[in-house]
């Protein structure tokens, strides 16, 4: 009985698998890097805010210029449980650009036309200061021009609100408070 133990430890101890390799260590040449806007679930959602915005943001009218990021919000604005983007893009003004969470983050998909770019917005000439989204509402304070205002300055700080109803944004309201002085643009 010895014996025939003593041959089955010696067949187990002789029976590791050459096929079998060691689990390869990560090192910086063998690792692929994602692209800036990728995440690891491959969709936008999951690259948020780390994105490269500046590559998918619409460009500038003036071609001499480059559009800036000047904040990225991310919420649910679509109501599919994925966080969207909503990226505030600068040139002369400011614009917010709404991509859909569940777009592939190599490319995303915007959502309608980009906020405050209709002409009675373009009109005030909006430099966004914030961006909120409260249930699916979307909230802009922006320092702006009267629409009558040809000025240089913008004095007018402006409150927007939107909505998405359908693929397409509404505006719920626009408020003004009138600051009589010019206020920062940037």
């Amino acid at each position: 009985m010895r014996f025939v133990l003593f041959m089955a430890l010696i067949l187990l101890a002789g029976c590791t698998s050459h096929e079998a390799e060691p689990a390869p260590t990560p090192s910086a040449s063998s690792t692929s890097a994602l692209p800036e806007a990728e995440g690891p679930a491959g969709n936008l959602a999951s690259a948020g805010k780390d994105a490269d915005w500046d590559t998918f943001v619409l460009p500038c009218e003036d071609k001499t210029k480059e559009p800036t990021i000047q904040q990225v919000v991310t919420a649910d604005i679509t109501g599919d449980g994925i966080a969207d983007a909503l990226v505030v893009r600068a040139c002369d003004n400011s614009t917010v650009e709404v991509f859909d969470g569940s777009s592939p983050a190599r490319r995303p998909w915007r959502i309608d036309q980009p906020l405050l770019s209709s002409p009675t917005a373009e009109l005030r000439r909006p430099w966004v200061t914030g961006l909120e989204v409260a249930s699916r509402e979307i909230i802009i304070k922006a320092n702006g021009h009267a629409i009558d205002d040809h000025g240089t300055c913008r004095k007018d700080r402006l409150t927007f609100a939107f909505t998405l109803v359908g693929t397409d944004f509404t505006q719920l309201r626009l408020e003004n408070d009138p600051a009589g002085k010019c206020l920062p643009a940037g």
